[in-house]
């Protein structure tokens, strides 16, 4: 009787060799992956590192911030992070050290005050990301990298060209012990907006009153912008603001502030924190901290801001927005 040989005769001999080559070049590569990552063990970790995000045990609305910006640093990392919540038990510098150690953790993410605090001896031989924390260049510890909450003035510049485009000049009263390094850095923010900055630096909220009297003789129409920085100190909220806010008002200048209450209050608009989009920022610092080592290490300004503008003090300088433009808009006041 003849053979017959099929299809199925020749091929079922071919695939099991592909299966056998195949099964082979995966031991190979997986051996290969091993011995890598006992010889260069940042290499394994370098693909999906493990995080840890630090933060105080606080009540709600502050919780909810602080769990945002989680969101926000496990959307930027593509991945869950470890949770290491202050509650006054096992916070110790040498606890954390050793849970960090047992946990096999490859960075830590700090936020608040209280996470800055826990973390500032751990920085000095850990990579140590900080956030949600009001801190200037000068004060972050050696090898530190982080986010202030200090809004970023070249924002803060291109929000105002954008919402007043006929602003020439920006006047702000500082404290340098506090403002120095942000005020250097709005020189630059407003050459490049082609604006001209007037800082007057006081250390004394006596001074501060009367260059602000100075100030506010000097202005004669709405080209002029007053800037207020973030919690400075320069700026009694009690006595001086009313009056800064009203001469605004009688002669149709803009104030613009750091702080969203100030918006509340009658100044034109003001910068706030995009929870979210810090903890992706603090996620891209991270995975940069964690490539580059000690070199990536730098205090950046706040860049995820939210835009809040008070409609009422806008029409009352003549500034009318398109339905379109309000979209733009993450709030506004007076409040619906």
């Amino acid at each position: 009787m003849n053979n017959i040989i099929t299809k199925r005769d020749v091929a079922g001999p071919f695939v099991n060799y592909r299966i056998t080559v195949t099964m082979s070049l995966l031991r190979t590569l997986t051996h290969f992956l091993f011995v890598l990552s006992v010889v260069y063990p940042a290499f394994a970790s370098a693909a999906t590192p493990s995080v840890a995000v630090i933060y105080p045990d606080v009540r709600e609305p502050y919780r909810e911030v602080f769990m945002e910006i989680i969101r926000g640093i496990e959307t930027g990392l593509g991945q869950s992070v470890k949770h290491y919540v202050l509650d006054g038990d096992d916070d110790t510098p040498a606890a954390l050290s050793e849970r960090v150690h047992d946990d096999r953790v490859d960075l830590v993410i700090s936020l608040g005050r209280a996470g800055l605090s826990a973390t500032k001896q751990l920085a000095e031989v850990f990579p140590v990301v900080i956030g949600a924390v009001l801190i200037s260049p000068g004060q972050a510890a050696k090898g530190q990298a982080g986010i202030t909450l200090t809004p970023d003035p070249e924002v803060f510049f291109e929000r105002l060209k954008g919402i007043v485009p006929n602003a020439k000049e920006v006047t702000v009263i500082f404290d340098p012990r506090q403002k120095a390094w942000e005020i250097e850095r709005a020189r630059t923010a407003a050459k490049t907006q082609g604006l001209t900055l007037n800082a007057f630096p006081t250390e004394d909220l006596r001074l501060s009153a009367e260059l602000y009297r100075k100030v506010l003789a000097q202005i004669k129409d709405g080209s002029i912008a007053i800037w207020l920085p973030q919690d400075n100190a320069a700026m009694d909220e009690q006595a001086l603001l009313p009056v800064v806010l009203q001469e605004a008002w009688e002669k149709n200048f803009i104030v613009f502030s750091g702080n969203l209450d100030h918006v509340r209050k009658g100044a034109l608009f003001s910068l706030y924190p995009d929870n979210f989009g810090m903890g992706r920022s603090l996620a891209a610092l991270a995975l940069d901290r964690l490539k580059n080592g000690a070199n990536a290490a730098a205090i950046n300004p706040l860049r995820d801001l939210l835009l809040a503008v008070n409609l009422r003090t806008a029409e009352h300088l003549g500034l009318h927005f398109p339905s379109q433009e309000r979209e733009r808009f993450d709030l506004v006041f007076p409040t619906p």
